[in-house]
């Protein structure tokens, strides 16, 4: 079972080519590590993975599901960790939570309970209540985690998703992940190469918008 399959992905801004022909798959459960330098195209590959952007050539499934003739499909099954939060910062944190509970279909009482839940979990529920826009950037980082998970997603695409966290934030994220890989699939993209080899199984290392090397993450050589 393939949790997402890229066959000839292109993408340009201009005249600079962001992705070259990328093709891949990543299996369904397990954490995969996208290793890669500022401007390797790392986010440009998970934004249209995620549906936000287009390619100009190739094809991308998500489950089976094609990116581009089936985005709510796709959109159904992921959670997004992006470098910048997506809080509205005069909401609290749990309206900013119900608010994209009610954009997953989530019914209140079920909602509710999640909510509390992941609170708990990260250690924010002394935050609950307070605007987002006053909260510290870890604490933003946390909400904006707890965010993507209240759909209990299929698949996450997490970007750079340790930036701003501190460390106790960290392995608590961390052992969410440990605890999900049986069965959900995750695609980190992170500076931290040790970090990276710790909890990846295996890697796909970009350069220029190519890839450059792949395999089992003890066949990593730290070479990015």
């Amino acid at each position: 079972m393939v949790s997402i399959h890229v066959d000839g992905l292109t993408r340009r801004y201009g005249y600079r080519v962001a992705l070259k022909n990328v093709s891949f798959e990543i299996p369904v459960g397990g954490v995969h590590a996208l290793f890669g330098n500022n401007g390797a195209g790392k986010t440009t590959l998970l934004r249209i993975i995620s549906t936000l952007l287009q390619p100009h050539a190739g094809k991308v499934e998500v489950f089976g599901f094609d990116i581009e003739e089936e985005p709510i499909e796709v959109r159904k099954r992921i959670g997004v960790v992006g470098d910048k939060p997506l809080l509205y910062g005069e909401l609290t944190g749990r309206e900013n939570l119900k608010f994209y509970s009610d954009l997953y279909d989530l019914e209140t009482s079920t909602a509710n309970a999640i909510i509390e839940d992941l609170a708990e979990r990260f250690d924010v529920k002394r935050w609950l209540d307070e605007p987002t826009k006053i909260l510290s950037t870890g604490l933003r980082k946390r909400f904006d985690i707890i965010r993507s998970l209240l759909h209990n997603p299929e698949l996450f695409l997490l970007d750079e998703p340790f930036s701003g966290l501190d460390k106790d934030s960290t392995e608590v994220f961390r052992n969410y992940i440990e605890d999900k890989r049986e069965d959900r699939t995750a695609i980190v993209t992170t500076h931290n190469l040790a970090l990276g080899s710790e909890i990846c199984d295996d890697f796909i290392t970009l350069r220029k918008g190519e890839i450059v090397g792949k395999g089992p993450i003890s066949e990593f050589d730290g070479n990015i």
